[in-house]
């Protein structure tokens, strides 16, 4: 297990690495369904997590790598991975993109920085042709505390003992409202468990004073 993710509904996600006993099963699970997979640049694959904005259990991939056909039409992408609707049998691509400081136009509070942006993506000759784009996630981090976000975002939210991040997901139709709450939770340090330096880093490469 690299990361767990709990949803404000109680919802709990777990995400396997490649190579982990798990994650083979969480593969031969998901080809059962999809049985079309090239799964060599799989970073990590996720047990299913219902997400009632899509009203469907969905499985989440990150990519090790990102593919050549998102880099050339995403210039701030910093990371991407694949959602798999299990009962619509859609597949999308998530692609997630660097913020610089205080680019983001939705207001937040002073301590909270967004790091990046998340938004689901048609994949090409792949069902699913709907766009999805209404919906737009925030991944941050705060200078403050957990109870600091806790009392912004108004929910208990559960916190890992390495290390805790945050994401919220607003519907651009209707009036940038957040319709869903996550907090990810690394009790020790791991590929996934470090997102300010990898943030940083990205500031730092694009010569973006934080």
């Amino acid at each position: 297990m690299i990361e767990k993710m709990f949803s404000d509904e109680g919802e709990v996600r777990i995400a396997y690495e490649n190579g982990d006993i798990e994650y083979q099963s969480r593969l031969y699970h998901l080809n059962s369904k999809f049985n079309t997979q090239v799964t060599d640049y799989w970073r990590s694959i996720s047990t299913p997590q219902y997400n009632p904005l899509y009203q469907d259990d969905i499985v989440s991939v990150v990519f090790s790598d990102i593919p050549s056909y998102l880099l050339d039409n995403f210039p701030l992408i910093k990371a991407a991975g694949r959602k798999y609707f299990l009962n619509k049998e859609w597949i999308y691509d998530k692609v997630y993109e660097f913020i610089s400081p205080n680019s983001f136009q939705i207001p937040v509070p002073d301590g909270i920085k967004v790091m990046f942006t998340g938004k689901l993506v048609n994949v090409f000759g792949q069902s699913g042709d709907d766009p999805l784009d209404r919906y737009l996630c925030i991944y941050f981090m705060t200078n403050e505390n957990h109870e600091y976000v806790e009392d912004w975002v108004g929910k208990t939210l559960p916190q890992g003992e390495y290390s805790t991040f945050y994401s919220l997901t607003y519907d651009l139709l209707d009036e940038n409202k957040v319709k869903r709450i996550k907090s990810y939770c690394y009790d020790e340090q791991g590929v996934f468990s470090d997102w300010d330096v990898i943030w940083l880093n990205e500031c730092k490469s694009r010569n973006v004073e934080v």
